[in-house]
């Protein structure tokens, strides 16, 4: 039955995340595997991981308790990392027929929203201390620390986070799990703030920057295991297309390979749905305009062109000349160029 299937499941991805701990203490290993306890070490270093996810609790940012998150935070990441990185023997098996403990003990243990709040509580105090220095040395005050230090221990909590939230929106079952009106409405915020921020502010290594992308193109390639209907109306009300190609615009040149073919199929699997066909102008609105105010927040963006930023992806996503790129990209090459041509047209009529 299911509940015998999830045990063994389990019984895999344990042996995994032993191996991955187990590289920081080689000593143990050898000891553990000569007393033949190696089985018993195996739950120990599993229930350590469980251990670490429970501790997993809501504290406001920057607070004492938060602090006391990170360290916490590090160490399932690098599990996480560690597992996702590990090769996949089947690309259709479920979270539970797979090896990433990790992401699967975030849902048992009910902390995957937890994350997204955190994270999603922590990237608006970061905007507000980026704002005002004196907030930045005020929270710092708070908690005895040095304004710099803070802020090194700031840049671990959204690195790890970041990492953790991108295992698991690469699994349909946390998706399906998730806040989605909060998981989108913080991906607009974070595209909207980033696309305001000169490039040579903007850091891409493993923060929200460079991952909001990828969990956008993630919920988009399981819509089929998704409320497709619901995810496209608050891909709508929070205008998550322009502000996707607004950030390209903006920052398209530092994005790198990854992000730009990820915003890249973003657009393709935009182009092929059934509602972008029915609300054209709600996915690519027909002239320079400021999106809506996100749901929650009230946050106006600033005035874009949508389909102009489309042509500009187009060049981006084409700088590599390999054919099969020409080939994938086709529909947005395709829609792109409809665009070019109706802007002549304009043009000449004047």
């Amino acid at each position: 039955g299911a509940g015998a299937r999830r045990g063994d499941r389990g019984s895999r991805g344990t042996s995994w995340a032993t191996e991955a701990m187990f590289s920081r203490r080689g000593g143990s290993y050898e000891a553990a595997a000569d007393s033949g306890s190696l089985e018993e070490l195996t739950r120990k270093l599993s229930g350590d991981l469980r251990k670490h996810i429970r501790k997993l609790d809501h504290h406001p940012p920057l607070s004492r308790g938060w602090l006391a998150l990170i360290d916490s935070l590090l160490h399932i990441s690098n599990i996480a990392l560690m597992e996702h990185r590990l090769p996949r023997e089947d690309d259709t098996a479920t979270l539970w027929e797979g090896e990433e403990l990790t992401v699967r003990f975030l849902l048992e243990e009910g902390k995957l929203n937890l994350c997204l709040r955190l994270m999603h509580e922590y990237k608006r105090k970061r905007r507000e201390l980026d704002a005002d220095a004196q907030v930045a040395t005020r929270s710092a005050m708070e908690v005895d620390m040095e304004v710099s230090a803070l802020n090194a221990r700031m840049l671990v909590f959204e690195q790890s986070l970041t990492v953790l939230l991108k295992c698991a929106f690469e699994h349909a079952e946390p998706l399906q799990t998730v806040d989605m009106p909060e998981l989108l409405e913080h991906c607009a915020e974070v595209l909207e703030c980033a696309s305001a921020r000169p490039a040579d502010t903007l850091e891409l290594l493993r923060t929200q920057e460079s991952a909001v992308p990828l969990y956008v193109l993630s919920v988009l390639k399981r819509l089929e295991v998704l409320d497709e209907r619901r995810v496209c109306e608050l891909f709508k009300a929070c205008a998550l297309v322009p502000r996707v190609l607004h950030f390209a615009a903006v920052h398209g040149e530092k994005l790198g390979a990854e992000g730009t073919e990820a915003i890249g199929q973003v657009l393709l699997l935009v182009l092929e749905s059934e509602d972008y066909k029915t609300h054209k102008a709600h996915y690519l609105p027909p002239a320079l305009q400021a999106p809506p105010a996100l749901p929650t927040t009230g946050i106006v963006g600033a005035p874009t062109d949508a389909k102009a930023n489309l042509v500009l992806l187009k060049a981006l996503v084409l700088r590599s000349a390999e054919p099969d790129v020409k080939r994938k990209f086709a529909p947005l090459v395709r829609e792109a160029e409809a665009i070019e041509r109706l802007a002549r047209l304009k043009a000449d009529s004047l």
